[in-house]
């Protein structure tokens, strides 16, 4: 519907364009001078806004090609040194029997045992899941990178020695892929969702899976 009704006064727009400039009676010789002038007159509004959406539009993409670059994982205990941290090899596979629970799986003693929140590096953190009876899981939720773009990161925090295993950071994209004014006229507006392709990987290595 917003499609159809966009295209609806474009058409409009161009077709009074066409009758004013090629319709219309004009008492003067010099015709061609007159089409030019009307037509750059009709067509400036709609220049300009177009100008503004492909300026807009490309600082968004180099504002997500730059957050593009902070879609990484960061690794602060490396996975061998966590494995002897909780009593070698034999005491990290045991730890996988007590698997993978949600915040609202918690006791009330759990709850009042784990901070509900975790600031890390001037961002705001919230407790999602604990896995393996030890490490904490926090979400911070999109926060903001730059004018134009957000990034969303999770936190593997070992409870036991009070140390943040690894941060897991992804660029959720900067542009709608629905039915906007950018996308109908062509003009670029964003930039597409950055991940961490190892994160699966980098996931099996920390927590054994049975």
């Amino acid at each position: 519907m917003i499609r159809i009704v966009i295209l609806f006064l474009l058409a409009f727009w161009l077709g009074i364009a066409c009758f004013v400039i090629f319709l219309s009676p004009k008492p003067t010789k010099n015709k061609l001078a007159v089409r030019i002038v009307t037509l750059c007159f009709l067509m400036l509004p709609f220049g300009g806004w177009w100008l503004y959406l492909t300026i807009d539009g490309y600082r968004a993409y180099l504002a997500g090609k730059e957050a593009c670059k902070q879609a990484k994982i960061t690794i602060y205990v490396p996975y061998e040194k966590w494995r002897e941290m909780v009593g070698g090899h034999e005491a990290w596979v045991k730890l996988a029997d007590y698997g993978t629970r949600t915040v609202r799986e918690l006791s009330e003693e759990e709850k009042q045992k784990y901070p509900s929140t975790f600031n890390f590096k001037g961002v705001e953190y919230h407790l999602e899941y604990l896995i393996h009876k030890r490490v904490l899981v926090y979400e911070s939720g999109y926060y903001k990178f730059n004018d134009y773009a957000n990034l969303d990161s999770v936190l593997y925090y070992d409870w036991e020695t009070k140390t943040v295993l690894y941060q897991y950071t992804r660029f959720p994209k900067n542009y709608s892929s629905g039915l906007t004014v950018s996308n109908l006229l062509g003009i670029r507006s964003g930039h597409k969702e950055c991940e961490p392709k190892e994160e699966h990987d980098t996931h099996a290595y920390y927590f054994y899976r049975k």
